[in-house]
């Protein structure tokens, strides 16, 4: 995973599955209060999560992701 910080809309990364709950193909995950783990998107209005990754496909542990949002 690269640095959340530096991710753009568009930008690729990688996060290992053991990290996302429950990795699905096509979903959009965002980064868990502890920072370590990934949780299923929602548009919730009250979301704070700066960075939101779909997952493009699953490969050995890896999920290969591309960031479709970045909140403000």
């Amino acid at each position: 995973m690269q640095d959340i910080k530096r991710l753009e809309v568009g930008m690729t990364t990688e996060i290992g599955t053991h990290q996302v709950e429950n990795p699905e193909v096509g979903k959009e995950y965002v980064r868990g209060l502890d920072s370590n783990s990934w949780l299923l998107f929602t548009d919730d209005p009250a979301e704070d999560r700066p960075v939101v990754v779909r997952i493009d496909s699953i490969k050995d542990e890896v999920c290969h992701c591309t960031v479709t949002r970045k909140l403000s």
